[in-house]
């Protein structure tokens, strides 16, 4: 967006006065912006009424004689553009369009939201095709239903591909601060992108939540987040459209294209973006991270009144990571003395029904434990009774402040979570906000916003902004290479392979200078699975069985292919590996040079067990994506079997990825299936490679 688009963006969420366009539609939002508060003036545009809720209309936007900071746009989609050249040209400062029928239509939709981008030269425009925006924290909402949403002056602002999902969250009982919600449709002109600046610019702003089923400009997304992830704002994404169907929805509903959710989610791994996968998660990944600051290390300390929710609490951190440290055995005395004999000390800590409620006795017990270690946060599980039966609220709230007063006196972060979600009522929420202290409603939700909180620190610790070489050339005509001379290639390239030879007749078996046992394989760019239609065959372990092999390939692979389309080839067998690995290169339209790497063989696709990276990566970006992957135990000395030397091996991998990159080599893909790996080297077993002319 341009800087004056900018500027005008702030015009538009901050206005002091807006311009409703349009007739029916425009009786909610009208009512909307009143009870949210708004205090400054509102005009109507309409042809033939004196009025709209007790609005004076004027009949056309000329007769208006101002120009005003907003507009909200609710006309037929074949008005539009004429709508927003008069806005534009009296100088308004933006517009909200909920008007639909554009770029999610089709061909003719198209056409007209090109135009409509046209016509708004500087003035930002949100949608079409969407709801609109609310700012929570100047009492301002261009929004066109009646919505719900907790302010308490500062909070995540939401972006939001749904209008929908925006407005199904606003209705949530889950009091997670709001700052903004934006509904973007098919953003014409203001994008995602765009909000996620505008929002890092601002103080009150704590954390922003995107909803994205595709994105529309992959370089002004990067550029975004690393400002997002420079100034320590945290983002939490929810990619839609993973699923078969859900991608045919996605690009009926939006006109966005989903990408591969892999590459999606490697692009959020390297930005620093905390990845969730429901819109439950969201929320209180959301809620946690607006209430609190980033959270150093990964000890935990735990307080319930019950010992199944110490287990619990126990067992959902164990997946994730969390450590739960053992007290020392000062503390270990002390706490004993403090708790009812029938209480274990340990952590997480049950500390029994006996001292429930009781200040005087569960201060002193949170202080003491608290105190031991240098604890990243402390949770207090509470689950609170229903209102009508909360005779004993007040023992609850007793808990729960002392637990606040205790970690608040320590400087150490705290929750309050409940078991299950609906167990913390709104008014109990909002007095532990008051409080200082964050109501997380869910075990295993809060759990996974803490270590996703976590996880961010580390990031902006390392503060690794990607460096982005996007923009590859698919439109190129390409050259695929059979294995034989793909490998070849690699070996120019200083690439180990196995020793090879080609071989076109019988009587080149005469003339081998390879060792038995060898492979016997035909190869063709066209096809890429051999075994499935027998085309290698392996172990051969003399002359007679080389011939009879060959004669068999020749028949099977003969019906299928012509002389110009591969090549028969034979191959050293290479020595059993300590792991069998895959990799893979290649160019992507939207995200630039991608690379796969992981268990390899026959079973890659059936196991799944890869890492997707974005290309350029460091070594410790490589490295620490790998120690992921489960081969990465095996090929590090699983139950005292070898183990590679993780350098030299890095090295090796390295080599290929700069091979891929540069530009001199003009390679679109490569693929190497399986990639033998031994204790100092790598060997290229099978490859698929291409490249551009």
């Amino acid at each position: 967006m341009k800087s004056q688009k900018l500027k005008n963006l702030d015009r538009l969420f901050k206005a002091k006065s807006v311009v409703f366009i349009g007739g029916r539609d425009l009786f909610v939002p009208i009512n909307e912006i009143k009870r949210r508060g708004f205090t400054g003036k509102m005009h109507v545009i309409h042809p033939k009424r004196k009025e709209i809720m007790g609005i004076k209309c004027f009949k056309s936007l000329d007769d208006l004689k101002i120009s005003p900071d907003a507009a909200f746009i609710a006309v037929p989609a074949k008005n539009v553009v004429k709508t927003v050249k008069e806005l534009e040209a009296i100088d308004c400062g933006g517009a909200v369009c909920y008007s639909a029928g554009f770029k999610e239509t089709g061909k003719d939709g198209s056409y007209l939201e090109r135009q409509l981008f046209k016509a708004c030269s500087n003035m930002p425009l949100i949608g079409p095709n969407c709801y609109g925006f609310i700012n929570y924290l100047d009492n301002l909402a261009l929004w066109p239903f009646a919505h719900g949403g907790f302010s308490p002056g500062y909070g995540a602002a939401i972006i939001t591909q749904s209008g929908m999902l925006s407005s199904d969250i606003l209705m949530t009982q889950r009091s997670v601060p709001l700052s903004f919600m934006v509904s973007v449709g098919n953003q014409a002109v203001v994008s995602i992108e765009d909000l996620i600046k505008y929002f890092c610019l601002n103080d009150k702003v704590k954390a922003i939540g995107v909803h994205i089923e595709g994105i529309k400009n992959t370089d002004e997304f990067v550029k975004a987040s690393n400002m997002a992830l420079k100034v320590g704002k945290p983002i939490v994404a929810l990619k839609t459209g993973k699923s078969k169907i859900g991608k045919s929805l996605t690009k009926s509903h939006t006109g966005s294209l989903s990408g591969d959710n892999e590459v999606f989610s490697a692009l959020f791994e390297q930005l620093g973006i905390i990845e969730v996968d429901n819109p439950i998660q969201f929320i209180e990944s959301l809620k946690f991270l607006s209430l609190t600051n980033p959270l150093d290390g990964k000890n935990v300390i735990g307080f319930t009144c019950s010992g199944g929710g110490a287990t619990m609490i126990a067992d959902a951190s164990d997946k994730l990571g969390l450590t739960f440290p053992f007290f020392n055995k000062k503390v270990k005395i002390n706490l004993k003395k403090k708790l009812p004999a029938i209480a274990t000390v340990s952590n997480p800590l049950d500390y029994t029904t006996p001292i429930w409620g009781v200040p005087e006795k569960t201060s002193p017990v949170f202080k003491e434990a608290m105190r031991s270690n240098n604890y990243s946060v402390a949770i207090l599980v509470q689950d609170f009774p229903l209102k009508g039966l909360d005779e004993s609220e007040t023992m609850y709230l007793n808990d729960s402040y002392s637990f606040i007063k205790e970690a608040k006196a320590l400087k150490v972060p705290h929750v309050i979570c409940s078991t299950f979600p609906e167990n913390i009522n709104k008014d109990i929420r909002e007095k532990l906000i008051k409080k200082g202290s964050i109501p997380m409603q869910g075990i295993d939700q809060c759990l996974e916003a803490i270590a996703s909180a976590m996880w961010f620190a580390k990031k902006l610790k390392s503060v690794n902004i990607l460096t982005w070489t996007h923009k590859v050339s698919l439109k190129k005509k390409q050259k695929d290479f059979n294995e034989f001379d793909g490998k070849k290639y690699l070996e120019k390239k200083g690439v180990n392979i196995p020793k090879s030879q080609e071989v076109f007749s019988k009587k080149d078996f005469f003339n081998l200078t390879l060792n038995f046992p060898l492979s016997l394989k035909f190869s063709s760019p066209k096809l890429l699975h051999k075994t499935e239609i027998g085309a290698v065959k392996l172990n051969i372990q003399n002359h007679k069985n080389l011939t009879s092999e060959f004669n068999k390939l020749k028949k099977s692979v003969g019906t299928l292919f012509n002389k110009n389309d591969g090549t028969f080839f034979v191959e050293e067998m290479a020595h059993a590996p300590i792991a069998e690995m895959f990799l893979s290169l290649r160019n992507d339209k939207n995200f630039g040079k991608i690379l796969v790497l992981g268990m390899g063989g026959t079973f890659t696709e059936l196991f799944g067990d890869t890492a997707t990276l974005i290309l350029p990566i460091s070594r410790n970006q490589l490295l620490d994506s790998l120690s992921k992957l489960k081969i990465f135990k095996l090929i590090t000395g699983f139950r005292n079997n070898k183990k590679i030397n993780k350098i030299r091996v890095l090295n090796e991998i390295f080599k290929l990825i700069k091979l891929f990159e540069d530009p001199e080599n003009k390679l679109s893909y490569l693929e190497i299936n399986p990639l033998f790996v031994y204790e100092e080297d790598i060997l290229a077993i099978d490859c698929v490679l291409s490249s551009v002319d």
